[in-house]
């Protein structure tokens, strides 16, 4: 059977960002704008108050920063 995927905060998820090179470069409103300094990776990260990220959200950030799943299907903060 497949992995579970663990539930992530933005807060959790852009730590992670942050740990594999990712800069925050704007925010407007609850949404924050992180980028690769050496790439074109970016990626918008929303914060609403502390929930975890809905899956395909949380997915989709991962895939589009792409981090491999190995170093954020057994992330803890």
């Amino acid at each position: 059977m497949g992995e579970r995927i663990r539930r992530m905060t933005a807060r959790e998820v852009e730590a992670l960002l942050a740990r594999h090179g990712f800069a925050l470069i704007s925010q407007k409103g609850s949404h924050r704008k992180w980028r690769h300094p050496g790439s074109t990776l970016q990626v918008i990260v929303p914060d609403h108050g502390g929930r975890q990220l809905p899956l395909g959200t949380l997915c989709n950030i991962l895939k589009n920063a792409e981090i491999p799943k190995a170093a954020w299907a057994g992330y803890s903060n």
